[in-house]
């Protein structure tokens, strides 16, 4: 018997949670975690995309709106924080990209990050109700697969 679960990117979590999943998914895909800061007045010279994660609701603990987490790899700047709704945004910025390579980088680490906060949520509920893990996958298109025994 088997069953399909399929997770959506819903994110409902304190602070501390977003950012672990920040942090997991900057490093698989290269990036580096410059820290975090208040919120800066933009460059002049780089080009800036911001995006928000649909269907974020975020009750944050340590962190208020304006503060961000920024990741950096060469000249790409991520800040992902909260805005002054509450919203996680994501804010992309870089001086040889275009906006549209811009935004596709923007999309390919807030998928990043959403995955990693599921799987960090998952892990952690397996582990309570004591489900014995059997097979973890990454796939080709880089999504995981988790076998569980019962």
């Amino acid at each position: 018997m088997g069953a399909i679960l399929v997770l959506t990117p819903l994110v409902v979590s304190s602070w501390p949670a977003i950012t672990a999943a920040v942090a997991g998914a900057a490093t698989a895909m290269g990036f580096s975690v410059a820290g975090q800061t208040l919120a800066e007045p933009r460059a002049s010279r780089k080009k800036t995309v911001e995006t928000e994660i649909e269907n974020s609701e975020i009750v944050a603990e340590a962190m208020a709106p304006g503060q961000k987490l920024v990741i950096q790899k060469d000249d790409v700047s991520i800040a992902i924080g909260l805005d002054e709704r509450g919203a996680c945004t994501v804010c992309v910025t870089g001086s040889r990209q275009s906006d549209r390579e811009l935004r596709a980088i923007g999309e390919e680490v807030t998928g990043r990050i959403v995955q990693q906060f599921a799987y960090h949520k998952l892990m952690t509920e397996l582990k309570q109700r004591d489900y014995r893990i059997v097979e973890e996958q990454v796939l080709a298109d880089q999504s995981i697969q988790v076998r569980v025994r019962l």
